[in-house]
């Protein structure tokens, strides 16, 4: 699952030359308030010092209970170490506040994947996928078609890849889904394609693209492409478990 930081800018203060508290000057937030603290915590959430940001989000939720961006910093704090039920009160608590926050919906949907929970995971992607106000619904249907394929509904998934690709024919993970629905419905060459043109709008190689073009390509019978989709993914795989399904791959191909 694609990660939905959300990047706020820390404001620097700068203490008097006396000493002591920190001074504000106009524009600037107090030190001693949610925002502010709020805003340092974002800072320790995208440097990923969990505990830090944490401690220092709850801070702020005790001056302001209420403050939207604290409590959405938090949710991921508690999404990355996988504590889903802290993560699900705390994205309830966000939309009580704030009902028209869709990324909320959005990351709901794919804590409610993670968990298996194929209704509640449809309903709240469905709400961010279709609302006019979302900014990028592109994610939304992303996770819908990430949850159809889990569930292996491939026609779906087919279909949620499709209309995302409508609002934005340059988000490389829709491709790479789309690939794989047709490819689990054995349209093999246009699943190449969509794998293809994933790879293409990436930034930098993507281990998990490479891969599923090599499969692929193996279906095909294009030795030659998936050795070197493989062997390029082993230079940019992410964790040990992708790597030994990387070399296990090549050593099959390679009839060891």
């Amino acid at each position: 699952m694609k990660k939905n930081c959300i990047c706020l800018v820390l404001i620097l203060l700068f203490s008097a030359c006396g000493g002591g508290k920190a001074r504000t000057a106009p524009g600037q937030l107090d030190p001693d308030s949610a925002e502010y603290l709020a805003n340092e915590g974002v800072g320790y959430l995208n440097a990923g010092r969990l505990d830090l940001a944490e401690s220092t989000l709850l801070r702020a939720l005790q001056k302001k209970p209420q403050l939207v961006s604290a409590l959405h910093a938090l949710s991921l704090v508690y999404v990355y170490r996988r504590d889903f039920p802290k993560a699900i009160d705390t994205l309830n608590r966000l939309l009580l506040e704030s009902p028209a926050f869709y990324d909320a919906y959005n990351l709901l949907g794919m804590i409610y994947t993670e968990q298996g929970n194929y209704q509640l995971a449809k309903e709240k992607l469905l709400l961010a996928a279709n609302a006019a106000e979302y900014l990028t619904p592109e994610n939304a249907f992303a996770n819908l078609a990430m949850l159809e394929i889990k569930f292996e509904k491939y026609s779906a998934a087919l279909r949620y890849a499709e209309k995302g690709l409508l609002l934005n024919r340059r988000f490389a993970p829709l491709f790479n889904l789309k690939g794989v629905a047709l490819e689990n419905l054995n349209e093999f060459a246009q699943a190449q394609e969509n794998y293809d043109k994933a790879l293409a709008l990436s930034v930098r190689p993507d281990a998990s693209f490479l891969i599923n073009s090599a499969r692929v390509a193996v279906k095909m019978k294009d030795k030659a492409k998936a050795l070197n989709n493989l062997e390029v993914a082993m230079g940019c795989a992410q964790n040990p478990a992708q790597k030994d399904e990387i070399m296990a791959l090549i050593r099959k191909l390679e009839g060891n």
